[in-house]
């Protein structure tokens, strides 16, 4: 068919000829990869079970498709005629694997055939051209880092020394150490620092890419941002240098796969469903695996970047990448807690030491400045949406306000603002486009008006990673982890005597409570009637870790989980490794946008991500909303949407206020 201008669907099943033809010449992998290359990485017992049936039934067979099975083993000489006489180059024979492949090998595989068959589909029937890769660059690149972070450094003063310090450590670690760790206080220049070792080490073992994986869609923009001003060379388009991959962008319906993020650029800056990947087994998401052997990785805000019980998974993923396939990560945070020391997360015979890019006597300097920077104080009484804006509103200057939930943050700011106080808005209800201008004038407030008396209310994605520094800081009690990020946001740079971080809990009908952070919230006020709060900071974030994971360890699920992976049960092993378990789909705000897409015609896949919001499927159904293309997981925003301030939440929250009313006015 590619060898012709046909158009039209394959004449034959090519997957069930497919696997018939590896099967019998001995090539049980290839037959894997060949029948998994459309449904996703199959569950291997449940195949291998259908062999133990073909004792009865000769229609039966692992991998094979039990209505044509018995036809296509009929015509599997002519069909292979046909195919040596299309491709006579195709080889006759291929070597014998010799042993059985292990789950993360089975996704490489799988990835590099799902790949080259979109491409080849892409190309064959859209006339999509080839994707032309931008050149590494690495030593240019790490020239280019220096001379930006000197340029940083002009002001002076201890904190830049400090800074400086850092920056020459992480440069100068050794890219023969297979992990490293970087537990350096919040604003100490972390987002640099450890940039300039992943070049060194690209240097020095010819890597292919780099990644930074982070915990929130609004940092991945804000570091792609840092990074394109640091490493893009004269010349070159910055969005081809460093990918942004916001959202889970990964469609597999024929029509919208090119949209599908790649991992195609020197540098990929992206979210935690860079784990996901690690354990998936559908195809969509799995094209781009191919790409991580022989890359280096910083695991940026390693403490948020998944639930405590996948670690030992991915852990195991990690070293067998930095093993086998030459890759080299970085744990980095400025609350790292040391699970890799915990035999209770890893097991007994698991556990091991990581070394620090940071020196002890560097770290205690650094960890004693950050706990003169700000103070940790709990406010204990619950606080419905009215007390807490008044306790906030007593306090002044710049004050940031982090709620648990989507809705609780936009009810508050709401509040605040019909009273009168300047307030401003920032959450996932708001595409990352608007997020970032809604940033933008963030740093123009705290950069030009140190005087004005305002509150910015957000969620959880300003606690980590954002160059921010305000007066006060009010945060809904959540995990002992998001305290300190928060902390982190708070005389940043020594502006003040002392900042204050306040934890808080709340109880109001439209304030809702996050059921994820139960555990957290106990462990927090433990630490609080403990009075632990002055302590080394990564002291108190591995002590907060062992005893969230003694409160809900999901040591089954851990069990699971490498059981599953062990036998080879992927579309489980998928289930067991969603870090962002919210059933959530992406949903277009952009009518343009969605009115270009209804028509067929292209548009740019950055443009999408940048105009779209996620939004939980249970959500999507009660809202009606729908699909812009049949079977495509990618929907129309059909309500008011407020680009300045509460984003999606304009049009729900006036939906909400139609079911307090029980009426509305048309």
């Amino acid at each position: 068919m590619l060898c012709t201008k046909e158009r039209g669907s394959l004449p034959i099943n090519h997957v069930d000829a497919g696997t018939a033809h590896l099967r019998a010449s001995g090539l049980p992998e290839g037959a894997i990869s060949v029948y998994s290359h459309h449904i996703g990485l199959c569950d291997l017992p449940a195949e291998l079970a259908k062999d133990e049936r073909s004792r009865q039934d000769a229609a039966e067979g692992a991998l094979r498709d039990y209505n044509i099975k018995l036809s296509t083993d009929a015509k599997l000489v002519e069909l292979l005629g046909v195919h040596f006489e299309a491709d006579p180059q195709a080889p006759l024979d291929s070597p014998r694997p010799t042993r059985k492949l292990r789950g993360f090998e089975r996704r490489l595989l799988l990835s590099s055939l799902v790949d080259a068959d979109h491409s080849n589909t892409a190309q064959h029937y859209s006339g999509e051209p080839e994707c032309e890769t931008v050149a590494c660059r690495w030593e240019q690149r790490l020239e280019a880092l220096d001379k930006y972070v000197q340029n940083l450094g002009v002001k002076g003063g201890m904190r830049n020394a400090l800074r400086s310090q850092v920056y020459e450590s992480c440069r100068s670690a050794s890219p023969d150490q297979p992990i490293w760790a970087c537990d350096s206080p919040v604003g100490t220049g972390k987002t640099t620092a450890v940039m300039a070792y992943l070049l060194r080490a690209a240097i020095a073992l010819n890597l292919r890419h780099i990644f930074v994986v982070l915990p929130y869609t609004n940092i991945v923009r804000q570091s792609a941002e840092t990074y394109r001003l640091a490493l893009t060379l004269p010349g070159e388009n910055p969005a081809s240098v460093i990918a942004e991959h916001h959202h889970q962008a990964e469609f597999a319906t024929p029509d919208l796969r090119y949209l599908t993020m790649l991992w195609d650029c020197p540098i990929i800056v992206t979210t935690v469903q860079f784990f996901e990947t690690l354990g998936t087994h559908q195809t969509a998401r799995l094209r781009k695996l191919h790409q991580l052997p022989g890359s280096a990785v910083f695991i940026d805000e390693a403490h948020a970047s998944m639930p405590i019980h996948l670690w030992p998974f991915m852990w195991e993923q990690m070293k067998c990448l930095a093993r086998e396939w030459t890759c080299r990560f970085v744990l980095g945070s400025g609350s790292l807690a040391k699970f890799w020391e915990n035999p209770r997360i890893l097991g007994e015979s698991k556990t091991e030491t990581l070394p620090s890019m940071i020196p002890d006597d560097l770290r205690m300097v650094s960890s004693g400045l950050d706990r003169q920077r700000i103070r940790y104080q709990s406010f204990q009484e619950p606080l419905n949406r009215a007390t807490l804006c008044d306790w906030i509103e007593r306090y002044r200057g710049a004050r940031l306000v982090v709620l648990n939930t989507v809705q609780s943050a936009a009810v508050v700011a709401r509040e605040l603002q019909q009273r009168g106080t300047t307030t401003l808005h920032l959450s996932t209800a708001l595409a990352p486009i608007h997020r970032e201008r809604i940033l933008k004038t963030v740093r123009g407030y705290l950069q030009h008006s140190p005087n004005l008396d305002w509150v910015l209310v957000a969620t959880s994605c300003v606690e980590a990673g954002v160059d921010l520094s305000f007066a006060t800081a009010f945060r809904e009690r959540c995990r002992a982890s998001s305290l300190v990020q928060v902390g982190g946001r708070v005389n940043r740079h020594g502006e003040q005597s002392v900042g204050l971080v306040w934890d808080f809990v709340v109880s109001d009908p439209l304030l809702t409570i996050h059921p994820d952070f139960k555990h957290g919230r106990d462990v927090v006020d433990e630490l609080f009637r403990n009075r632990m709060w002055d302590r080394d900071v990564t002291e108190v974030m591995s002590y907060a870790l062992e005893e969230e994971f003694k409160r809900h360890s999901k040591e089954s699920e851990i069990d699971d989980l490498l059981k599953c992976e062990a036998i080879g049960c992927y579309p489980t092993v998928t289930k067991l490794t969603r870090i962002i378990s919210a059933d959530t789909k992406l949903v277009l705000i952009d009518r343009p946008l969605i009115e270009a897409l209804r028509a067929g015609v292209s548009i740019d896949r950055h443009a999408l991500l940048a105009k779209s919001v996620q939004l939980w499927s249970s959500k999507i159904k009660k809202l009606g909303l729908m699909e812009i293309e049949r079977d495509s997981g990618l929907y129309a925003w059909e309500y008011e949407y407020d680009e300045h301030f509460l984003g999606i939440m304009e049009g729900i929250l006036k939906l909400m206020q139609i079911d307090v009313d029980g009426y509305a006015i048309v």
